[in-house]
């Protein structure tokens, strides 16, 4: 018969990146490289209620995101290289059927180095303003705090 031991296994760290804002943390996924950030949430039906898509770049820029092939309406949070909010745009419709990618609108704000990606009315839900600190945490503390 195998003997079971009762010491503590070790446990691997499951902890997830976190954005922090105002208190209120989202688990979000990574978009870093040139190809996560093309694809984004592009194509996908959902987005779970309380998680994100968190766009890292290494220095500020103006940056500009659109929603082609998008399945539903997003918030996007603009933060700079101090991490503050710097920008948000609130419900920013998907594309709608028969609706060409030229006729997208493009979202553009200057000063630019992370975007979190949220569902819609998140932001407002959350109370998430303009000048707000931000917070990263697992595995992505040393970009904003944490």
């Amino acid at each position: 018969m195998p003997t079971v031991s009762l010491a503590p296994a070790a446990v691997p760290d499951l902890e997830l990146p976190v954005v922090t804002i105002g208190g209120f943390s989202w688990p979000v996924e990574l978009a870093v490289t040139a190809e996560e950030q093309v694809l984004g949430l592009s194509g996908r039906a959902e987005l779970a209620a309380g998680s994100g898509m968190l766009f890292v770049w290494g220095e500020e820029s103006r940056r500009s995101f659109w929603m082609p092939d998008m399945n539903f309406p997003l918030d996007m949070v603009w933060i700079d290289g101090d991490c503050l909010v710097v920008a948000i745009t609130r419900e920013a419709p998907p594309q709608r059927p028969g609706q060409s990618r030229a006729e997208l609108p493009r979202y553009v704000v200057d000063g630019v180095q992370y975007v979190l990606e949220i569902n819609a009315g998140e932001a407002a839900l959350r109370g998430v303003k303009v000048g707000d600190g931000v917070e990263f945490g697992g595995g992505i503390d040393g970009e904003c705090g944490g």
